[in-house]
Formats: structure tokens, C-alpha cells, sequence
């Protein structure tokens, strides 16, 4: 990944800083004696610029100088709004070194140079890191535009032919500031925790239902199961890692289709969803005030986007020339998304691998190139 090496992952709080070198106003020799400053571009033109770079460029936009920064922090909702997520292809072969990212709003593909990932498998993607576990019980996170990886090695083995955990999370701890990773693994009843400033796991049981998905709400991580069933986990690495768990008492707690339930945060708000293709869509919020689901019947200028086991999330499609109110679901059989109506019936469908490159390629999941300058903080109890 030699191109991406000058680069730096951005999160909240280390956005990025201005170079005193390149502060400095560059300046004309006129006939060696006098010297002209260059004219200085506007800000309409600045913030033009900043909308059309990719993510690894908008950070480094925000490197260049105080002002440069100011119209960074400007933008910085707004930029982020504008990124349509990516779909992730591998490669058939054996030889898979290759990944690819493709965009669904302009339609080209982006070859990324991963390490060696053969015996690894991909298990989805957080905070701007694709996460790959390979059988030798080593957890690998990079971030395909910055190249920024962080390493780690499971507390067991992995199952040959598949990965040890269904889903693994990054996140913040918010004080001190240190990165933990959150793994779950229903074939050994396990929930672990990686905290980086310890560089060691914390290893829990859980004895109940599978754990089908996990999220980070408001600083706290909430777990679902197959039934539907809504726990709260609270962890503290302040000195020594520790967890507490609760089941919550929901009302109104609906009948589910286990295999595709998500858990999706959005719009300040915590929804379950429950969606099978030319079935049903039916989506859930919770009222933490009531302790009680809500059901959702529409989206607004929002649209979930799902693939396989990992990748969910919601965002404004509208802002890079998508349809809103929708589902937007990857056929991996057929390397097709497929676009699903509130009432889960197909409207449309577009491929993503077209030439003779990407036609050997398969999809995995979703990429979300708004994580990479955004991370979820838990709180410490």
C-alpha cells in the first residue's frame, strides 16, 4: 500500500493540523528584485474543491493551512453526507491480494493493495477499517484509503473454513483515549474485548440465544438476538477492563426473521430492522422513554443499505443522485444491487462489475467511506 503512505487516519480529535511551511504565502521574483504575492483563490472556490475530493483527500485538504481548515470544519457534515457507500469486491482467484471498492454514485472501481489475505476472511467493516481474521487467530483491521492498520491476535483458534467471530466493532473509549475492539463469537458463547492501551482481551460468557448483531448508541453497546430480544452492554477500561450486562424490558417486542435482523443507529435514534426480500420490510425504533418498540413505516431521504451478514447502515442516497425511502440490498450470487420499496418489492437493480477486471471479482458487503473521519466513543461507567 505504498501510495497511501503519506497519509494519516483521521478521527474526532485529531483532525487535521495546519503546516506552518505550507501557511506561508508562496510569492513571485519579478526581474530578481521585486517579489508579488499570488492571488489567493475564495472561499466558494476552496469549498468547491474540498466537495470534490475522496475522503483521503478532503482530510488532507484540511491539512494545508488554518484557513484551509476552517472551510474543512465547514464542509465536514455536509462532505460527509455526499460520500455514497462502496461495495466491496474480492477476488475469485486464489491469489486474493486483490480488493476492490466500487462506487455506486459514479461507477468506478478502486483497486486496494491489501497484505497477503489468503486463509483470511473478511468480517465486515467499522469506523473506516475492513476487518479480515485469518486461521492463525490474527485480527487485522486497515483502512483502504489511508492504509492505516491496526493488528491484534484472537484468545482462540479459528474454525477451519470460516472466521471464529460473526461481529467485530471498532469504537473509543472517551476517557483516556484508547481504541477497543468488541467481538462476538456465538460458536464459543463469547463476547471479547481488545482494549489497545492494555494490549490484551477480556473474555465473557454469554449462555442465552446468539447475539445476531451489535451497535454503539449514544456511548453504549446494545446486542440483539434472534428473538429479538434487546441487551445493554457497559464496559470500563479505565484501569482494568470490566463489563456489566442487562437484559432490557421492551414492550411491544415484534415477531422476527432472525437471519436478516440489523441493528441500525440513524437520525439520533436505534432501529431494528427485520427485511427479507420480497417478503417484508419492517422496521422498529426505540422509545427509551417508554422502553417499547415503535414501528417505522417510512424513511424519509434516507435508505438502509445491506449486504450479507455486515455493512448496514442508513444514508441520504439523495445527495449523490440515489432513490430515498428504499433498500438498497447486494445479490451476491448474481454481483447485483438490488433496490427494494418499503414494501420490500423490487424496483430496480443495477451490476457493479462490468469489464473484464471486475467480472471475476465477487461482493462481500458494503464500505463506508463517511466512517473514516468518524468514530463512535463508548462511555465509561
Amino acid at each position: 500500500m505504498d501510495e497511501y503512505d503519506h497519509c494519516s487516519f483521521i478521527y474526532p480529535g485529531t483532525e487535521p493540523k495546519p503546516s506552518k511551511a505550507l501557511n506561508r504565502r508562496s510569492k513571485l521574483n519579478e526581474n530578481n528584485d521585486n517579489q508579488k504575492e499570488l492571488p489567493e483563490l475564495t472561499t466558494d472556490l476552496l469549498e468547491l474543491i474540498a466537495k470534490r475530493q475522496d475522503v483521503a483527500g478532503f482530510c488532507g485538504f484540511g491539512a494545508v493551512c488554518k484557513s484551509w481548515l476552517e472551510i474543512y470544519d465547514r464542509s465536514r457534515e455536509d462532505f460527509l453526507e455526499s460520500q455514497a457507500p462502496m461495495v466491496v469486491l474480492i477476488s475469485s482467484s486464489q491469489d486474493k491480494r486483490e480488493c476492490y471498492l466500487h462506487d455506486i454514485a459514479n461507477g468506478k472501481t478502486k483497486k486496494v493493495m491489501l497484505p497477503n489475505i489468503v486463509s483470511k476472511f473478511f468480517v465486515g467493516c467499522s469506523a473506516g477499517f475492513l476487518i479480515l481474521e485469518d486461521i492463525y487467530r490474527e485480527i487485522l483491521l486497515i483502512n483502504p484509503f489511508t492504509g492505516h492498520q491496526l493488528k491484534c491476535h484472537a484468545p482462540h483458534f479459528s474454525l477451519i473454513g470460516k472466521s471464529l467471530h460473526d461481529k467485530i466493532i471498532v469504537a473509543s473509549t472517551s476517557s483516556p483515549k484508547s481504541y477497543v475492539i468488541l467481538a462476538i463469537s456465538n460458536t464459543m458463547r463469547e463476547l471479547q474485548v481488545f482494549h489497545f492501551k492494555n494490549s490484551r482481551w477480556f473474555t465473557w460468557l454469554f449462555l442465552r440465544q446468539e447475539w445476531v448483531d451489535i451497535a454503539i448508541f449514544k456511548g453504549h453497546v446494545y446486542v440483539v438476538t434472534k428473538n429479538a430480544e434487546l441487551g445493554e452492554l457497559r464496559i470500563k477500561t479505565t484501569d482494568s477492563t470490566s463489563v456489566v450486562f442487562n437484559w432490557l424490558r421492551v414492550r411491544n417486542t415484534p415477531n422476527v426473521n432472525y437471519f436478516y435482523l440489523k441493528l441500525v443507529v440513524s437520525n439520533d435514534q436505534l432501529l431494528m430492522v427485520d427485511f427479507v426480500p420480497e417478503e417484508h420490510l419492517n422496521i422498529y425504533k426505540m422509545d427509551f422513554e417508554a422502553m417499547e418498540w415503535v414501528k417505522v413505516d417510512e424513511l424519509g431521504d434516507q435508505a438502509f443499505f445491506f449486504g450479507r451478514a455486515w455493512g448496514s447502515a442508513m444514508r441520504k442516497p439523495g445527495r449523490w443522485g440515489g432513490q430515498s425511502n428504499c433498500v438498497y440490498c447486494l445479490d451476491t450470487l448474481s454481483n447485483m444491487c438490488c433496490i427494494y420499496s418499503m414494501e420490500a418489492q423490487l424496483i430496480s437493480k443495477f451490476p457493479f462489475v462490468e469489464d473484464s477486471i471486475t467480472s471475476e471479482l465477487s461482493s462481500i458487503g458494503w464500505y463506508y467511506p463517511h466512517q473514516c473521519i468518524k468514530v463512535d466513543y463508548l462511555n465509561e461507567d
